[in-house]
């Protein structure tokens, strides 16, 4: 596990850098020790929702980029 020390600026924000590449967005897990949890998700727009809401379409579409793959 990578280990790094991140100080916040003046307004308590923290610049996470290559740590966050790739990734769009964090839900914040604040315990009560005072212990903070990031956990990272990608958004997805509302659009294109319905493809992860039906797991048939969603299937379909899995096996044709994995035949596209190989």
């Amino acid at each position: 596990m990578e280990e790094i020390i991140l100080r916040p600026d003046s307004k308590g924000r923290l610049n996470l850098g290559e740590l966050a590449k790739g990734v769009s967005s964090y839900h914040v897990r604040k315990e009560e020790n005072g212990k903070f949890t990031l956990i990272p998700f990608v958004e997805i727009p509302l659009s294109e929702k319905w493809i992860f809401d039906n797991q048939e379409v969603l299937e379909k579409i899995k096996s044709s980029l994995y035949k596209l793959e190989n």
